[in-house]
C-alpha cells in the first residue's frame, strides 16, 4: 500500500541587505532534513501500511478519520492517538482487516470543561481497539482515577474475531456497544461515577468481561440485548450504593457470571 509522509521544512532566512551598498542574496542554505513526527522512522519501514498519529491539545477539536485496506494504524501502543482539551468530538472509520485504533482522550474533571464524544467503527475481520477515556488505566483497582467526564462514547463493530478493550476513568461515562459478528472479544474495565454501558450484540462466540466500581454518589448500569449462541459473559459491578444489570437474551449455551455488590 502506497505510503506517503508529507515533511515540512523551515528554509533559513536570506542574509540582511547592507545600506550603503547593493548586492546580489546568498543562496540560501537548505537544512538537513528532520523526521517532524516520531513515528515517522516506523511508518516508512512498513510498506503496507497506512499509519495515522495525532497528538491533539486545545479546546473543541474535531477530528474524523478513515482508512480504507489491509493492516492499517490509528495510534500505537507507545503513541495513541492523543486527544486532550473541551468538547472533543472524534470519529474513526476502518474498513478491512487486521486493522487497529489506539487512543485516549482526556479533559478537565470539574467546572464547564467537560465533555468529549468518541465515534469508532471498524468493518471485517480480526480488528483490534485499545482505548481510553482518562489518565491512567483503571484495573490496576486503586481510586478512581481523573480525566474523562461527561463522555458519550460510541462502539460498532462488523466482522469476525474482532478484539476490543475500553478503560474508562471519570465520571457519567456513557458506553454504547453494538457488534455483529463472531468469536469477538470485549474489555471494559470503568472506575469513577455514574457509568452506563449499553451493549447490543447479534452472534456467536462473542466474550464479554466488564468491570464497573462506582466510587461516587451515583450507581452504574449495564443494559444488554443479546441474539446468538454460545456467547460468555463475565460482569462485576462494585460500589457504595445500588447499580443495575439487564439482560435480555435470546441465545443456546451462553454463560453468564454476574458479580454486584455495595
Amino acid at each position: 500500500m502506497k505510503q506517503t509522509i508529507l515533511t515540512v521544512l523551515l528554509m533559513a532566512a536570506f542574509p540582511v541587505m547592507a545600506q550603503t551598498a547593493v548586492t546580489a542574496p546568498s543562496a540560501p542554505t537548505i537544512p538537513t532534513m528532520v523526521t517532524v513526527s516520531p513515528n515517522a522512522t516506523a511508518a516508512l519501514a512498513i510498506t503496507t501500511t497506512n499509519r495515522v498519529f495525532i497528538d491533539q491539545s486545545g479546546n473543541n477539536p474535531d477530528v474524523n478519520m478513515t482508512q480504507d485496506g489491509t493492516g492499517n494504524k490509528a495510534g500505537s501502543a507507545a503513541r495513541p492517538v492523543y486527544l486532550r482539551g473541551i468538547d472533543q468530538t472524534i470519529v474513526t472509520r476502518q474498513i478491512g482487516v487486521s486493522n487497529e485504533i489506539m487512543l485516549e482522550a482526556v479533559n478537565d474533571t470539574t467546572g464547564s470543561g467537560k465533555g468529549v464524544t468518541i465515534t469508532v467503527q471498524q468493518i471485517g475481520d480480526s480488528n483490534k481497539v485499545d482505548a481510553a477515556c482518562g489518565y491512567g488505566t483503571a484495573s490496576t483497582g486503586g481510586t478512581a482515577l481523573t480525566g474523562c467526564n461527561a463522555a458519550d462514547l460510541n462502539w460498532k463493530f462488523t466482522g469476525d474475531s474482532n478484539d476490543f478493550q475500553f478503560r474508562g476513568t471519570g465520571a457519567d461515562l456513557k458506553s454504547a456497544v453494538e457488534v455483529t459478528g463472531d468469536s469477538n472479544v470485549f474489555r471494559i474495565d470503568v472506575i469513577g461515577n455514574k457509568h452506563t454501558q449499553t451493549i447490543k450484540v447479534a452472534g456467536d462466540t462473542n466474550t464479554f468481561n466488564i468491570n464497573q466500581r462506582s466510587t461516587g454518589a451515583a450507581g452504574s448500569s449495564i443494559w444488554i440485548d443479546l441474539a446468538g449462541n454460545s456467547n460468555a459473559m463475565t460482569i462485576s459491578q462494585t460500589g457504595t450504593i445500588d447499580s443495575v444489570v439487564n439482560i435480555k437474551s435470546v441465545a443456546n449455551s451462553g454463560t453468564f457470571n454476574i458479580t454486584q455488590k455495595n
